[in-house]
């Protein structure tokens, strides 16, 4: 018997209900979300909210919550610094500790062909801390490539890290997507993801 999948809706995070707001409050306040953030002192609700109300009139980025099909918050995806002249963005999410088995893999997947294709960029960044090697070569997996390192870029827990930068051109993915999807086939097919986003970045 075929396994059913998983619906994944991604929405707006200036759209969602307070409650949802708040679950993303306490997930990015996990030890294991803010470890890997620039900062990682504990976000106090006013600063939060203060955040996403800024998000309303920021046409730099956007910033989805992940819900399952029970409409349980998960994570968060987002771009920023989206450039228009130049078709490029940097992005980044985050799952609470208990959403794993493949939700990542799936995420980074469709995320991809949303920033390609309905956000028409042509070049997707991401940044990485120093240490966090399984994100960089998780990334890698999905054609990311590395292109540079700084060193002793940022201050965290009164240490100097560095900062990997990676990236990945449309047409890298144009090309290659099918064969990325053919190798994570089975994880890939556990979920249904869909984006809620009608807007329009002009």
């Amino acid at each position: 018997m075929k396994e059913s999948k998983q619906n994944i809706i991604l929405v707006p995070l200036t759209d969602v209900s307070d409650e949802s707001k708040l679950k993303i409050l306490n997930i990015r306040n996990e030890e294991g979300v803010k470890k890997w953030m620039y900062t990682n002192h504990t976000i106090d609700l006013n600063e939060h909210l203060e955040w996403i109300d800024r998000l309303k009139d920021d046409t730099t980025q956007i910033v989805f919550v992940i819900f399952d099909d029970k409409n349980e918050a998960l994570g968060s995806v987002s771009v920023k610094a989206v450039d228009r002249f130049h078709k490029k963005t940097d992005w980044a999410f985050y799952l609470t500790k208990n959403s794993r088995g493949g939700l990542g893999a799936a995420i980074e997947y469709a995320f991809i062909d949303f920033v390609f294709n309905r956000l028409d960029m042509l070049k997707l960044n991401c940044e990485v801390i120093e240490g966090n090697y399984p994100v960089v070569k998780f990334h890698q997996k999905f054609l990311f490539k590395e292109e540079g390192f700084s060193q002793s870029n940022i201050i965290k827990d009164d240490q100097r890290l560095g900062i990997h930068f990676l990236g990945l051109k449309k047409e890298d993915w144009i090309l290659n997507k099918e064969k990325v999807y053919g190798k994570y086939k089975k994880v890939l097919e556990k979920f249904n993801i869909s984006i809620n986003w009608n807007q329009s970045l002009e």
